[in-house]
């Protein structure tokens, strides 16, 4: 029987600059095309609902999955988050799972394949936040462990914190797995509970401890593949026209993350490998090369 993975992001009209460029590269891969794509409409205009069917998207409007204090606050958009733990229910009929924030996009396929390979064993595909370029493993750790540290003990407490803060954070921002996986229970229960009491991280905060505390299955693999650009910025290859690890041997990014502020950054200072330009600090765009304007 034939296989079937489908690529979820979603955001609302806000998002919608971000989220076009993930699915243009998403599908501008050999691996993206080969999966269905899915979109959780959390507010989009009617032009934009166009544009995502026209690239073959089924659209899925997600309600509130949980009730929680201070909902009533929250923009749509928040949904994105709290309905990532019913993505089978959402969007029936599939064997594998892809969520990709929003805010990603896809440089090399290989990166798509190989969570699809890594889920296939039951397990949960993530990509922790360690490489031995990130910043918080030199000189920011004080910030990184105040700031998590901090989420974990709001959606939790004070001992979970000092416990796991420590531990790799898993980024939940890419990840994949199989419809029939446990893990999907998991994961609502634990973020349900968290959202009690806070709505600090809590979707990504509730997913590492399903996995450091409640020991789901789970594998880790290369920063490559989810790749955290506000904790190391890319170097350019020159060469190969590919944003590369800043750290020798250079490997191809596969998903750049553009995490928190590098998202509304229109450039910044990256180091190019190779040309004539090399080892010089250089500005540049690092949205998706292939992007057009809108």
């Amino acid at each position: 029987m034939t296989e079937r993975t489908i690529a979820i992001t979603g955001g609302d009209a806000g998002y919608f600059e971000l989220m076009r460029d993930c699915i243009d590269s998403l599908q501008a891969t050999e691996e993206g095309r080969a999966v269905a794509l899915g979109i959780l409409d959390c507010g989009l205009t009617e032009e934009q609902r166009g544009w995502c069917q026209a690239r073959g998207a089924t659209l899925v409007v997600p309600g509130w999955d949980f009730d929680f204090p201070g909902r009533e606050t929250l923009k749509d958009g928040y949904k994105a988050l709290t309905a990532r733990p019913f993505l089978p229910r959402y969007f029936p009929g599939f064997d594998l799972y892809l969520w990709i924030d929003g805010d990603c996009w896809v440089q090399q396929g290989d990166a798509i394949a190989l969570f699809q390979r890594a889920a296939r064993s039951g397990k949960l595909a993530v990509a922790p936040e360690i490489h031995r370029s990130m910043r918080h493993y030199h000189h920011a750790w004080t910030e990184f462990s105040t700031i998590n540290g901090a989420a974990f003990a709001s959606c939790f407490d004070r001992e979970t914190a000092e416990r796991l803060v420590r531990y790799p954070l898993i980024n939940a921002g890419v990840f994949a797995l199989r419809a029939d996986a446990p893990h999907w229970q998991g994961w609502a229960g634990l973020l349900g509970e968290a959202l009690q009491r806070s709505r600090d991280m809590t979707d990504q905060i509730a997913l590492n401890v399903l996995v450091y505390d409640k020991g789901f299955d789970y594998e880790p693999l290369p920063s490559r593949c989810n790749w955290p650009v506000h904790h190391a910025t890319p170097a350019w290859d020159v060469e190969r026209a590919l944003f590369v690890e800043p750290a020798m041997p250079y490997d191809p990014l596969g998903i750049l993350h553009l995490t928190i502020y590098t998202k509304r950054l229109p450039a910044l200072d990256v180091r190019e490998v190779g040309g004539p330009h090399a080892g010089e600090v250089r500005a540049r765009s690092l949205r998706w090369p292939g992007r057009t304007a809108i």
